[in-house]
């Protein structure tokens, strides 16, 4: 009876150890792993591109019917949203309303091209102009404030 007892045992002992190296082959695998990863530097890995990934890039329109050029399709919704029926400027699906509505209308710009290129500084040149009247109002602000409140103080000097 002895004998049964030890097989028992020695087959025990062997799952043990076989299960023990298969698990420190993992351990080993994953610690490669988290070097790796470690070692990727996060500028070199690029995003994915698709439908889903990666950043979306900014595309001018172009009007085949007006011949305008828009620096975005956002900025073609919020021009044209009044001849949508029900158009609201804020909706952010008119682009692809207009798309339904006039298929064939609008052409999307090569990025590298001249024209693309000067509707979007066009855009920008807007921007900053909006920027710098906002900042001069917040100064005139600021310094009409400043101006009721040294009154009352000039006065209680005297």
């Amino acid at each position: 009876m002895t004998q049964p007892e030890e097989s028992t045992e020695q087959t025990v002992e062997q799952r043990v150890g076989a299960i023990e190296e298969a698990v420190s082959t993992v351990l080993d695998m994953l610690e490669d792993l988290t070097k790796k990863f470690g070692d990727l530097d996060k500028k070199t890995v690029k995003k994915a591109s698709g439908l889903f990934g990666g950043k979306r890039k900014k595309m001018a329109i172009k009007d085949t019917t007006t011949g305008t050029i828009y620096p975005s399709k956002s900025a073609v919704g919020k021009a044209l949203y009044a001849e949508i029926d029900g158009g609201d400027p804020g909706d952010h699906f008119l682009w692809y309303k207009l798309l339904a509505k006039f298929p064939g209308r609008f052409t999307e710009l090569d990025p590298e091209s001249d024209e693309a290129k000067a509707a979007w500084k066009k855009e920008a040149d807007a921007l900053a102009k909006q920027v710098a009247d906002a900042q001069a109002k917040q100064d005139a602000e600021a310094t009409a404030e400043a101006a009721k409140t040294a009154k009352p103080a000039a006065k209680a000097g005297k």
